[in-house]
């Protein structure tokens, strides 16, 4: 390549970039400066998150010390001597098994919830983080 040919590529990539400057501070809200892209407000809220997975850990800890079937329990073995005494209890102590056993599944699901939020606002940052970076390379272009 020749000089001229490479004095005339550096003065196109000169002029395209200061179009591009040109373009970016005409622009709607005008070119922002780094310190204010800085405090930019993304919208990347984990508190909603957060709290309706909170609320489901409480209602299951809640769910967990109540007991309701204490009653059914309680029928089957104050009537030892019947037949359903049995059957009651066993029903009783499956029917609660399965119970903590769903409650143990909405819990793993609220921490899923929380690890996945958190990945989402971390990738959500880290591209914030890109496009300040990008924008500042632009301004000083």
């Amino acid at each position: 390549m020749s000089f001229d040919d490479e004095w005339n590529q550096l003065v196109a990539e000169a002029n395209r970039r200061r179009e591009a400057r040109t373009r970016l501070e005409s622009a709607e809200g005008g070119g922002r400066g780094g310190a204010e892209l800085a405090d930019a407000d993304f919208g990347l809220e984990d508190g909603p998150v957060r709290s309706k997975a909170s609320g489901i850990r409480t209602a299951t800890t809640e769910a967990r010390s109540k007991s309701k079937l204490a009653d059914a329990r309680a029928a089957g073995t104050s009537h030892s001597g019947w037949l359903a005494g049995a059957a009651s209890d066993g029903c009783v102590n499956a029917w609660q098994r399965r119970l903590h056993g769903l409650s143990d599944l909405v819990e793993d699901a609220a921490d899923a919830l929380t690890e996945a939020m958190d990945q989402q606002i971390d990738q959500d940052r880290s591209t914030a983080a890109g496009l300040r970076a990008s924008s500042r390379w632009l301004e000083g272009a």
